[in-house]
């Protein structure tokens, strides 16, 4: 006799129902993890060309340093017509980068002048501004920047055929970020250029504009120091420079000098190795730091069997002169002419002095030139037992009494920075090379005891060509007109005889 049909299990719906609501629970969890994850720990990689957009870390370090919200207004329309529109996607590009690196402190809002005309209206009147320039606007705890788009870029002259200019470099991050600066300092830094000995002005127009330009956007200012109409140094200069001087010093004024440093002064001296200058070299020797006679120079060639000297020194930052590690992979540019400079040891150990080297050639075929190479006629050639032979070293950093601990921000020490070249300050020279922007900046920190800030050059505009040899294109012309349609038709042989069997 056949078994009955045994009763179906009876099915556990409260068991289901708790398994798809833990289920559903879970799902949830994993969906919300994800999306904090991407909110929160996501990372972004620049693709534009050249790190166009790429801030530096220093203004990183300046943006995670806030304690306060800023807000950056940016009046600007896509469609405006007016000095500075070719910069709006550049700007806005820059300002994103600046609202991530801000972590939340850092709140940007655009307004269009043509389409949102209440709030236009009512940042007008908060701000008193007009309606006919495109404009960046940062607001810091009640004190506020306003910035000119049409400055934020560098232009060619505009061509033969052109009446627009051309953009030849952008430098938005750093004017956007010397007024956050300038915002976020309590007090102006000043800095004293010596004159009365020769040396280049800082008026406007005067073979140093750039520099000054560069420096006063530091939130520095550059006051011209007549060392003969003092007692005693302004022991509230952040630092003094003395750049290039055409006469030599008097002992009052290497005195004053001296006593500064005594005080835990700051100094900057760049000499011009075309003049003589003993008492200042003197001055120089009581630190351990001798400026040899000679003229840094190498051989190239001019032609087939001809070969010419040239003055121009490019230069390796090095980086053992911690401030300037930042540049170790840059080539600095020096031109006009540059003396090397010799270290005693004994001396600067007898002085309890912290030397670095800043700055040395960046080929081994430099030499430093005993001759008179300036009124010879003659090709100078490498001396041996008379010139210098490499290596060769023409800026030097000087510290006594530093605090060894990097958190502690002191002016408990004195600092000096001596260079043998003087004219890379020029106009022409800081326009062709940025990098000797950034030097010449974190020099001006370093001896000012702002490390943290900011040494940013602009971000030169170039333009990628494709240069091919006509062997290679040849080989594209082959394999555009043969190759891929010799390749069409090879597919479509394959597929037709596939299709016979």
């Amino acid at each position: 006799m056949p078994n009955p049909p045994s009763k179906p299990a009876k099915i556990n719906r409260l068991r289901i129902g708790v398994n798809v609501v833990l289920q559903t629970i879970i799902v949830v969890v994993i969906v919300l993890l994800i999306n904090y994850l991407g909110f929160n720990r996501y990372r972004r990689w620049d693709l534009s060309g050249y790190n166009k957009y790429a801030l530096s870390e220093l203004t990183k370090k300046l943006l995670k340093s806030l304690k306060k919200e800023v807000k950056i207004y940016v009046f600007f329309s896509p469609t405006s017509q007016s000095s500075g529109s070719e910069l709006y996607y550049d700007l806005q590009n820059l300002l994103k980068e600046y609202e991530f690196a801000g972590k939340r402190k850092v709140q940007i809002e655009t307004i269009d002048p043509y389409r949102n005309l209440t709030r236009t209206r009512e940042l007008q009147v908060k701000y008193n501004f007009g309606a006919d320039e495109n404009l960046v606007i940062l607001d810091y705890q009640n004190r506020k920047k306003i910035l000119r788009v049409a400055d934020m870029a560098e232009y060619d002259p505009p061509g033969m055929f052109s009446e627009t200019p051309q953009v030849r470099a952008f430098r938005g991050e750093q004017i956007i970020t010397s007024a956050l600066v300038e915002l976020t300092e309590e007090r102006e830094t000043r800095i004293g250029f010596i004159t009365g000995h020769g040396e280049p002005g800082l008026e406007e127009g005067s073979l140093l504009s750039r520099f000054k330009e560069f420096v006063e956007r530091q939130n520095i200012k550059l006051e011209p120091l007549i060392l003969a109409n003092l007692e005693k140094i302004p022991a509230d200069y952040a630092a003094v420079i003395l750049a290039g001087p055409k006469y030599d010093l008097g002992d009052r004024d290497l005195s004053l000098l001296r006593n500064y440093w005594n005080e835990q002064g700051r100094i900057f001296i760049l000499l011009d190795p075309k003049v003589k200058t003993p008492r200042l070299n003197q001055f120089l020797n009581g630190f351990g730091i001798r400026a040899e006679p000679d003229l840094i120079v190498t051989q190239f060639k001019t032609g087939v069997e001809e070969q010419s000297v040239t003055l121009d020194v490019y230069a390796q930052f090095l980086p053992e002169t911690t401030f300037l590690r930042a540049l170790s992979q840059a080539t600095g540019f020096f031109p006009g002419g540059t003396s090397s400079l010799s270290v005693d040891e004994s001396k600067i150990a007898q002085e309890g002095l912290t030397m670095t080297k800043a700055l040395t050639p960046a080929a081994p075929d430099y030499w430093g030139d005993k001759d008179d190479i300036l009124d010879s006629q003659k090709t100078p050639t490498y001396a041996q037992g008379i010139d210098l032979p490499p290596p060769l070293y023409f800026g030097i950093a000087l510290e006594k009494g530093a605090i060894k601990d990097a958190r502690v921000q002191l002016h408990s020490s004195s600092r000096m920075i001596i260079l043998g070249n003087a004219d890379f300050l020029r106009n022409e020279a800081l326009r062709e090379s940025p990098p000797d922007v950034d030097f010449i900046l974190m020099c001006v920190n370093w001896l000012a005891d702002r490390e943290q800030l900011i040494a940013i050059a602009p971000k030169t505009t170039r333009t990628f060509t494709l240069n091919l040899s006509n062997a290679q294109m040849n080989e594209i012309v082959l394999l555009t007109v043969a190759g891929i349609p010799l390749l069409i038709a090879l597919l479509g042989l394959g597929v037709w005889s596939l299709r016979r069997r």
